[in-house]
């Protein structure tokens, strides 16, 4: 027999519930800032590295084939592409890197290029060039976003870079 002083209880209390909602809450209020600053850091790393991995093929490039290569960046309109010569000392007509992942790629929305040292001069583009034979450049420039600078170096056939918050 059942002592009837003695009640089991199925669930939870009204109170108890709000308690738990305002908790989820607060730590989704604190948490929420931080998730989305995060994403930008992500998409700016994924960015560099293909930065980073677009020079590196520029470089192979121009070793393999022996003609000079250049990476094309327009910052105005935050595009970049590869292009190579024909061939041959005298002959400096570039034009785009066939299968280099489509010919012209864009940053995304909220990157933006800065601080651009050590690059050639045409119009809105800045160039880079990799040419076996002449000595390899060194240059600089960033990508920025608004929490986060990004800095690509390329000391001759090194390229690395810097991840710094603002």
């Amino acid at each position: 027999m059942k002592d009837p002083a003695i009640t089991l209880r199925n669930g939870f209390t009204l109170f108890e519930l709000i308690v738990v909602l305002v908790i989820i809450s607060a730590m989704i209020t604190v948490i929420v800032p931080y998730a989305g600053r995060s994403n930008e850091s992500l998409k700016i790393k994924e960015e560099c590295l293909n930065m980073a991995e677009a020079v590196k093929y520029a470089i192979d490039l121009a070793t393999d084939t022996k003609r000079a290569t250049r990476i094309v960046i327009n910052p105005k309109n935050r595009s970049y592409l590869l292009e190579t010569t024909a061939g041959g000392a005298d002959n400096q007509d570039y034009k785009p890197v066939e299968g280099f992942q489509g010919a012209v790629r864009y940053f995304g929305l909220k990157i933006y290029i800065a601080d651009m040292d050590g690059f050639g001069v045409e119009g809105d583009d800045r160039y880079l060039t990799f040419d076996p034979e002449k000595p390899w450049p060194n240059a600089s420039f960033s990508l920025l976003t608004n929490d986060a600078v990004n800095t690509i170096k390329i000391r001759g056939k090194q390229v690395e870079f810097e991840v710094s918050g603002i």
